[in-house]
């Protein structure tokens, strides 16, 4: 064991758009509160993993403190970033630019978010300043991740102590990338932080692909111009929340790493979710009452069409040889609508040529010409309805089990980790719920009317990156989210507190450091329960931003 060997915590912050970096900045105000001997919970995170929206506030903050800026600075700059930077027109007046879309760099939205990123966040910082022994800070091991799309897996901006004996041609800080792309760190110190945010939050249909390196903004040099000879590159990067979004591997590699320099590795692990673990049943698409246009057939709509277009010619010669302006304007409007609906047909028609569809299978589709469009429309949304379920619910929902499985299904994190998850104290909460009725957590934890009315809200808000100024003014939501990750943070403290003390199996030997401050924590709880805003309104009043309605 270390001699004074203090806390250490891993902390990772998942995506979930702006409702991830609120939740995240709660967390971060909250920890910072919690002191422990000369130093706070926060300054006892040694390593942080942060994924998308979690970016947003992870980023921020590393950066930050990197520049000797003080916690309520970050707020403050994270606060008025979400509630006055309009992220969104910003970026679309950058796209239609004509400036910064030389060379290679492509034309696109994430492009554009990536250099607002750069501007109103991070006032042009690289990766390089975190990438430096000078102004030591309290993160060891930092990793903001996204995800590659050559080998589908994670690809992480990251820079960890030296580890003591690194293997054969292995990084002693680490890979920056992953194993099939690794970056040099000349090249990765060069790295705008906008950049690494963009890949981080670049999420499947919302944004297309960041490709590295050609829409990054990098100085020239010798490494950079190798790399881009290499076959492999450029490579498109999305969104780190595809293959991890709780941030929670990287974590764990730190703490690997720790070990291996001999060190006790991580006390407790913290993951901040804003994720559900909940999926609401797929709805099948039931068929619609009939209108008698949904009763047609294709057959028949393009028969319809083209007696409508020898109509719209007869009734434009007639117009022009008796000079009627109405029937010339009708049969050109017909006529335009027409042509367009035998180019759509023949569009469709050719799509099975454009994904090479053998003709053995293209042949017996002229069958469906015979079926109405009321069962094209079925066939329709019920594809649709269950892509998107997939994609938005199935898959991440079981990348979500798999991920946490690394921690609740090894032995060894018992009574080491927290998941602290936004949705976990609303009402009739299945999770706390149970807990009370069942005795393993005390009638205190058991949260306020006003708590659950805010957690809901919280955790109700869309995966977006802005917030509507009715969001903002009327349902004071950037405020409450803040909030529920400071009380949310505070009860599960108190539930992991409470839980040690019963059976301390496999705790960290300081954990009781962190015990002690259990009459502190629970003092919080009260003022919560009582006002979930109390401690986000304390901050925006010495800060002069906008209070709690």
């Amino acid at each position: 064991m270390e001699k004074n060997q203090s806390l250490k915590i891993g902390l990772a912050f998942s995506g979930g758009g702006f409702r991830a970096a609120a939740f995240s900045l709660g967390v971060l105000t909250y920890l910072d509160r919690i002191k422990i001997l000369d130093k706070s919970l926060l300054e006892s995170v040694v390593a942080i993993s942060t994924v998308s929206g979690g970016t947003i506030a992870g980023t921020r903050y590393a950066v930050g403190i990197k520049n000797g800026e003080g916690l309520h600075k970050i707020y403050q700059s994270l606060y008025s970033f979400m509630a006055k930077v309009d992220l969104v027109s910003l970026s679309l007046d950058r796209l239609v630019s004509n400036d910064c879309w030389s060379n290679n760099r492509v034309r696109s939205m994430i492009n554009a978010f990536a250099d607002i990123y750069d501007q109103h966040l991070f006032d042009h910082a690289k990766f390089g300043i975190l990438c430096t022994e000078d102004n030591p800070i309290h993160l060891r091991h930092i990793s903001f991740n996204s995800t590659e799309f050559a080998t589908a897996h994670q690809f992480r901006f990251q820079w960890s102590e030296k580890i003591l004996h690194p293997a054969e041609n292995e990084p002693e800080r680490g890979i920056i990338g992953n194993k099939y792309y690794q970056l040099p760190l000349s090249v990765a110190s060069v790295i705008r932080m906008g950049d690494i945010l963009a890949a981080s939050s670049c999420f499947p249909g919302g944004f297309e692909p960041i490709n590295f390196p050609d829409d990054f903004i990098l100085s020239n040099s010798d490494e950079l111009s190798a790399l881009k000879q290499e076959s492999s590159y450029p490579v498109g990067l999305m969104d780190g929340g595809i293959v991890d979004n709780q941030g929670i591997e990287p974590i764990l590699l730190a703490n690997t790493r720790m070990l291996r320099n001999h060190d006790t590795g991580l006390d407790l692990i913290i993951v901040s979710d804003v994720t559900s673990p909940y999926m609401e049943k797929y709805k099948v698409s039931i068929q619609k009452k009939s209108n008698w246009w949904r009763e047609l057939s294709l057959k028949q709509i393009f028969l319809i069409n083209f007696f409508l277009l020898l109509l719209s010619g007869f009734g434009l010669s007639w117009s022009i040889i008796h000079q009627d302006i109405f029937l010339a304007i009708f049969s050109t409007v017909v006529a335009v609508l027409s042509v367009l609906i035998n180019l759509m047909g023949r569009f469709l028609k050719s799509v099975p040529k454009r994904f090479h569809v053998p003709d053995l299978f293209v042949k017996p589709l002229a069958r469906l010409m015979k079926l109405k469009v009321l069962v094209y429309e079925n066939l329709l949304f019920n594809r649709v309805n269950s892509l998107l379920k997939l994609a938005g619910d199935v898959f991440l929902k079981h990348v979500r089990k798999l991920n946490y499985s690394m921690i609740y299904e090894n032995e060894s994190w018992k009574n080491r980790s927290i998941m602290n998850a936004i949705y976990e104290l609303r009402k009739d909460e299945e999770g706390y719920t149970k807990k009370l009725k069942e005795g393993k957590i005390s009638a205190e934890l058991a949260p306020s009317g006003k708590i659950q009315e805010a957690a809901g809200r919280a955790a109700g808000m869309g995966t977006t990156l802005w917030f509507t100024k009715d969001e903002l003014e009327k349902e004071n939501m950037l405020n409450t989210i803040i909030a529920c990750g400071q009380f949310t943070m505070c009860w599960n403290l108190l539930e992991f507190i409470g839980k040690v003390k019963k059976d301390s199996t496999n705790a960290s030997p300081v954990i009781p450091d962190l015990l002690a401050c259990e009459q502190k924590i629970l003092k919080d709880w009260e003022s919560f329960q009582f006002d979930p805003h109390w401690m986000v309104d304390h901050y925006n009043v010495s800060l002069n931003l906008k209070k709690s309605g």
